[in-house]
């Protein structure tokens, strides 16, 4: 008996074809998604920092006093009435928060941040009120009012965003480990994620970022002219530049692409589509202060509206009274304690991309690249001048954190060149599991 197996006399099937690569991005959205709401949901106090208390305390005073004023008087009912300190005029305690003075010389008190924001908050937060039936009410149920409202204008954008952001991965390359890797770091690597369960500014503005560069890349790249992407690109670029004022470059830059791509849909969709959150903008804050200027830019002014009995800025503490010479600073911006490419290192694949986007003459992206690396650098040159502390006690370069997925749009084509080769495959690993430890050490943290 032969101990080799004799040929087998059956006929062989065909060649199966090879299976399709198995899309995970509802798996990653699904977690993601899971995360941040149950973050939100497992905080005890209703607000989480002077920063998002600030902002309630506006959304609070509108819908339930229909006024942008902090009412020291309306306290009672929160067991803090005539409170000895402005910061501790209820809802939330902050120290966020500018006096105007009248012509008799009494101080009102309100939020130093730009009303837009909180004005559209309370919008929702009334229909919120309305819908069920006076079951919810801010006064009584606060911690219901603000965990819903801050899953709905901060989680469900950033799920949004994160799917845009999949999509493009999948342009570039859809091979399941560029595909996995991709989706891990967009949905868990960044500070997106962790900023997402104290309401802010920033992880909007980022959604808002990626929700605009979408439309503009299916515009610029894709060749499309329908009216409504060139309306969408004005519009969420424009809800950007309301929500982050620095963004007001990124609506600059798109309303100038969009002309130059079609001169009549830019005037007749992006342009209007435009006006409508900045002409919101303006006008909010007119109402609630009485100028054009936002609040913030009185800070440390002598005699400005931060100055006044009781102001925290006065006599600043800790970081945000740090003296760090501009070097320094604008290095712990961008790789130091606070730096966005060292907290977040799988942006420094995106970044590898982008140098060698530039230098390829032939780079089909080689403008999206460098408006990227201006766009960033002129960012972080304004806060260079204009401030000293690095966004306060808070995890992260938080005003940086609306570019976020502008450098990730670049992330598939790091990925797949590095993914070639087993280091190149270690790489993304590491930078990938630091990214993450970074997110998961903010999540559920102070972060503003």
């Amino acid at each position: 008996m032969s101990v080799f197996p004799e040929p087998s006399l059956e006929i062989q099937p065909p060649d199966q074809p090879v299976a399709a690569p198995v899309n995970l991005t509802a798996l990653f959205l699904a977690l993601a998604g899971a995360l941040m709401v149950g973050t939100i949901l497992q905080q005890s106090g209703a607000a989480q920092g002077v920063n998002d208390g600030s902002r309630w305390n506006t959304v609070y005073y509108l819908v339930e006093h229909g006024t942008y004023e902090f009412l020291p008087d309306h306290g009672a009912w929160w067991g803090r009435s005539n409170p000895t300190e402005p910061r501790h005029i209820p809802p939330f305690d902050t120290i966020d928060m500018v006096a105007i003075p009248d012509k008799d010389g009494q101080y009102h008190y309100y939020s130093s941040k730009p009303p837009f924001l909180p004005t559209v908050l309370a919008g929702i937060v009334w229909l919120i009120e309305k819908v069920s039936l006076g079951h919810a009410d801010f006064r009584l149920h606060p911690w219901f009012i603000i965990r819903t409202t801050t899953v709905l204008v901060q989680v469900l954008p950033l799920l949004i965003a994160f799917w845009l952001l999949a999509k493009h991965v999948r342009r570039i390359d859809d091979s399941p480990f560029v595909h996995a890797f991709c989706l891990a770091a967009i949905t868990m690597g960044t500070y997106m994620t962790a900023w997402s369960y104290t309401l802010n500014n920033h992880v909007i503005a980022a959604a808002t970022a990626a929700f605009a560069l979408h439309a503009m890349i299916r515009i610029w790249y894709d060749g499309r002219r329908e009216w409504y992407w060139f309306a969408l690109a004005g519009f969420f670029g424009a809800l950007t530049a309301a929500t982050e004022l620095p963004a007001g470059l990124l609506m600059l830059t798109i309303l100038v692409l969009a002309f130059l791509k079609d001169r009549r849909r830019a005037l007749a969709a992006a342009l209007p589509a435009a006006l409508i959150p900045a002409v919101a903008a303006i006008v909010t804050n007119v109402i609630a202060t009485g100028r054009l200027m936002p609040a913030y830019t009185d800070v440390f002014i002598p005699g400005g509206w931060y100055d006044y009995p009781g102001s925290y800025w006065n006599k600043p503490l800790g970081i945000d009274a740090a003296t760090d010479p501009k070097s320094v600073y604008v290095f712990n911006l961008v790789l130091g304690h606070h730096g966005l490419f060292s907290l977040m290192p799988v942006l420094l694949i995106c970044l590898a991309t982008v140098v060698r986007q530039l230098v390829r003459t032939d780079s089909q992206r080689r403008g999206l690249a460098a408006f990227t690396v201006l766009l960033t650098a002129a960012i972080v040159a304004v806060y260079t001048i204009k401030t000293n502390n690095y966004g306060g006690w808070c995890k992260g370069p938080r005003w940086l954190f609306w570019l976020i997925p502008v450098w990730l749009l670049f992330l598939g084509d790091g990925v797949r060149l590095l993914a070639t080769r087993r280091v190149g495959r270690c790489v993304c690993m590491i930078a990938l599991a630091v990214s993450t430890l970074s997110m998961a050490d903010a999540l559920g943290r102070l972060a503003a």
